[in-house]
């Protein structure tokens, strides 16, 4: 194990890349080693703040290491908020939302352990954030490994699976601090545990890629020979583990669930030519003699669903069904909209231009000015060309992606399918009809791959 100061210096070096000397940026690591050394440094940090010395397993060779910066980003936006957005009345609508999210299902005891913790937390800093929710996580992870011990598979990877989803809040939302990237380790160890008793099973699959790898999670339906498959991807928080695919089989479709380009393990960044990812994919999924790879969708949700809409274009023959939900396609890439993400914007809680700074591979909310337009469908001349069938759904209250960005993909090329939650935000949530969209979202892909 590393000593105290050479940690501080690897988290140094990450988190302030423009201090590197020339001949350090010449020979930078892989974005794989340079994961693995950030989760060393923050699995440290955690064990000596809170003596969990269960996070230095993160760095064990079996799970592989999520995909990270180059660069990670130096200037992160909520160290310029001085107020206690965990008290300040600006911020509680967001408070709420997450702390739903967190533990709205959970037993009363750890729904009130999330509350506490919401309650001591003082700001966005992530060492101690991720140090309280792996107190909640520890517990879980090593009652499964008792329960394993014992020979009880079923109960023990339902406790890995709380394991996992209690890690995955604590690198919540993007792994761009040491201490998070370890989180997110000990989710995907804790995940691929929980997985080992679905039913139908969940397959781990790893696709070479331009020297890399690609992580995803396929599953298929019981008694469908060659079944349609659908690829999900998105968002820009949200990872692929903890995610079942369970809609899929509903209709009687194959699932493949892959991290969307700057997310979780993904070897590459959201970038303009980030579509050669999702292309690697679809040459996989074809080649598959246990899938019809003449019958594949594509689902893309959240800041993912800008790959919803992209992929239609870039694939329209081998893709037959593409929902775009809720996702950026020009507006929200302009520097109006960023301004406001940066300013007004409350309810992602966390400042949201971060997470775009850390999947886009970005250094700061400059850069992300400056470079954001380039990401615009509208500039790289695809809203004409032809598409794959498309369904647009969002909420017409998203606080988060532009609601311009709907009727300007209705408004170009080819027709399209359109369906708006009036009282909907973000995707639809908190409508009254988000049930109901997402059971014509099924029926819709059903039809389409039939």
């Amino acid at each position: 194990m590393k000593n105290a100061r050479e940690l501080r210096n690897a988290q140094e070096s990450i988190a302030n890349p423009s201090s590197s000397s020339p001949e350090v940026r010449k020979n930078q690591p892989s974005r794989r080693d340079l994961l693995r050394g950030a989760a060393v440094a923050g699995a440290a940090t955690i064990a000596g703040a809170i003596r969990l010395t269960d996070l230095a397993m993160a760095q064990s060779p079996a799970s592989p290491a999520p995909s990270s910066s180059s660069s990670t980003s130096a200037s992160y936006l909520y160290q310029t908020i001085k107020v206690n957005p965990f008290q300040d009345p600006a911020y509680a609508e967001g408070a709420r939302q997450r702390l739903q999210q967190f533990v709205g299902g959970a037993n009363r005891a750890e729904a009130e352990a999330g509350r506490a913790i919401f309650a001591k937390m003082t700001s966005f800093d992530p060492e101690p954030w991720v140090a309280e929710w792996t107190k909640l996580a520890v517990p879980y992870e090593q009652k499964g490994a008792e329960l394993e011990s014992q020979g009880k598979m079923v109960e023990a990877n339902k406790a890995y699976e709380r394991a996992s989803s209690l890690y995955g809040v604590a690198r919540f939302p993007v792994i761009n601090h040491p201490a998070k990237v370890a989180a997110y380790r000990k989710s995907v160890e804790n995940w691929r545990k929980a997985i080992r008793t679905f039913d139908p099973p969940m397959e781990n699959v790893e696709i070479p890629f331009e020297g890399k790898t690609i992580y995803g999670h396929l599953r298929k339906p019981k008694g469908v020979d060659k079944p349609a498959v659908i690829i999900r991807t998105g968002g820009v928080d949200g990872y692929k583990e903890g995610r079942n695919l369970a809609e899929n089989l509903n209709i009687g479709c194959a699932g493949f669930e892959v991290d969307m380009p700057g997310a979780g393990e993904c070897p590459v960044f959201n970038k303009p030519d980030s579509e050669k990812f999702y292309v690697a994919v679809i040459d996989y999924l074809t080649k598959r003699s246990d899938l019809d790879g003449r019958r594949i969708g594509f689902v893309g949700g959240s800041y993912g669903g800008y790959w919803g809409a992209k992929m239609a274009y870039v694939e329209p023959k081998r893709l037959k069904a593409c929902i775009q939900a809720g996702g950026p396609i020009h507006y929200t890439w302009q520097e109006k909209w960023l301004q406001y993400l940066r300013t007004d914007e409350k309810e992602y809680f966390w400042p949201f231009p971060d997470s775009m700074i850390y999947a886009n591979n970005l250094k700061s909310f400059d850069e992300l000015i400056r470079t954001a337009p380039a990401m615009s469908l509208q500039e790289q001349g695809w809203l004409s060309k032809p598409n794959a069938p498309m369904l647009i759904v969002n909420g017409a209250k998203d606080p988060w992606i532009s609601p311009e960005e709907i009727p300007l993909l209705y408004s170009t090329g080819q027709p399209k399918t359109v369906r708006v939650m009036a009282d909907g935000k973000h995707m639809g949530r908190e409508s009254k009809e988000r049930g109901a969209v997402g059971q014509m979202e099924s029926e819709w892909l059903k039809q389409q791959l039939a």
